[in-house]
C-alpha cells in the first residue's frame, strides 16, 4: 500500500514533467478517466523504475 501511494503521488508530478509519462497520459486520456488513468501512469512509472534498477542503466527518454 505504501509503494502504491508513493508511485501515485510521483505519477502526479511525472505527468507534468516527464515526457514519457506525459505522452502516455495524453494517449490514454480518452479511454481512462480520473484515478484509473493516474494509477496507469503510476504503473508505467513503476515499470520504468524497475527497468532502470534491473539493467543498471540511466533513464533515457528516447528509448
Amino acid at each position: 500500500m505504501f509503494l502504491r501511494r508513493a508511485f501515485y503521488l510521483a505519477a502526479l508530478t511525472a505527468i507534468k514533467v516527464n515526457p514519457v509519462i506525459k505522452r502516455f497520459y495524453e494517449d490514454h486520456k480518452g479511454r481512462l478517466k480520473g484515478k484509473k488513468l493516474i494509477v496507469a501512469c503510476a504503473r508505467k512509472l513503476a515499470v520504468i523504475t524497475w527497468a532502470v534498477l534491473y539493467y543498471n542503466k540511466p533513464f533515457d527518454a528516447s528509448e
